[in-house]
């Protein structure tokens, strides 16, 4: 593997290191940040459901990209439901109740069960019940007027499935970054992995149609990428089609960026092929604003040249965009 441009070359090398160092250090990330709170999701649950359910639950959640919080939401006996709710919803942009069980069993007064009951909680956020190893009927002789709200059930489902089905009601921006997620996931995991990853079903496609503008970019990002990240076209589309309309065009952006980024370090380095897999995962982890910067202190000169073009393609992407 050699650089293009000699000693020259080796200066501006170390130029471009500084400055990611720089970024990084500065916390100068790639994502596109949100509300700004402290966590995505707050699970409330009995503390029975902690270990089986709720934090692997909890880690699959954090998988995929999803800030939650649950240690401190397992409620035993003599516990305020409806502080804890108001406690999570403080710093967490959604709740979970997880109704097992367990929770059923517990004592609740009736006052305690109103935030739960109403699901409506003030500055438009939502608590969501999830039903685990309890059925309609169960959650219907414990409570009428909570058997008619909305609820999602983890019976008979796995980890990924519920996850999933959780952001796409309470994250949907994340919800949208699955593809990429799944994508910086792969590369990462082992066959083992890749194997269980493989079982998630599908989420939904929209029925909004990509536009022909956006058929024809999602094109050429896959020709460019075809070699790190295989699949066949339709999977591709569906998996642009799946986005929320709303967050289309920014993933694509975030796409061509990564694509543009990897296309310029192949021209200017010759890569064998599993650094240009590493190349492809560490643009991944940029798009997610997930560079370190001890790594990149220590990463090879064609890797730190990847996120410095992707850095900049994405700099000159929010001039355009504050221009506009």
């Amino acid at each position: 593997m050699t650089m293009v441009g000699g000693g020259a070359a080796t200066g501006t090398a170390t130029n471009a290191r500084n400055a990611l160092r720089l970024a990084c250090l500065t916390e100068i990330t790639t994502s596109y940040g949100g509300d700004q709170v402290d966590y995505d999701l707050f699970i409330s649950h009995a503390s029975e459901d902690k270990k089986e359910f709720v934090r692997p639950l909890a880690d699959t959640f954090s998988m995929l990209g999803v800030d939650v919080w649950y240690d401190e939401f397992s409620l035993v006996v003599g516990d305020s439901l409806s502080s804890s709710i108001d406690k999570g919803l403080n710093d967490s942009t959604y709740g979970l109740v997880v109704i097992s069980p367990s929770f059923i069993r517990k004592p609740w007064p009736e006052y305690e069960f109103r935030s739960l009951v109403a699901l409506e909680v003030g500055n438009g956020k939502r608590m969501i019940p999830i039903w685990y190893n309890v059925s309609h009927e169960d959650v219907l002789r414990y409570s009428p007027r909570l058997a008619d709200k909305f609820a999602l059930s983890a019976t008979d489902r796995s980890f990924m499935h519920v996850a999933v089905e959780v952001m796409r009601v309470a994250v949907p921006e994340k919800y949208t970054q699955l593809s990429r997620r799944l994508a910086l996931i792969r590369s990462i995991q082992g066959k083992v992995e890749k194997r269980q990853i493989a079982k998630l079903a599908k989420w939904p496609v929209l029925r909004e149609p990509l536009k022909q503008s956006q058929l024809q970019r999602i094109r050429l990002i896959r020709n460019v990428l075809a070699e790190v990240f295989p699949g066949s076209w339709e999977s591709a589309v569906a998996d642009f089609q799946r986005d929320h309309p709303d967050f289309r065009e920014r993933e694509i952006r975030i796409w061509e960026r990564i694509s543009g980024a990897y296309l310029s370090t192949c021209n200017k380095f010759s890569l064998t092929p599993e650094e240009k897999k590493e190349v492809f995962k560490q643009l991944l982890g940029a798009s997610f604003g997930e560079v370190d910067a001890s790594f990149v202190a220590k990463a090879p000169e064609w890797l730190v040249s990847a996120l410095v073009d992707f850095d900049k393609l994405l700099l000159n992407a929010s001039e355009v965009a504050e221009d506009s």
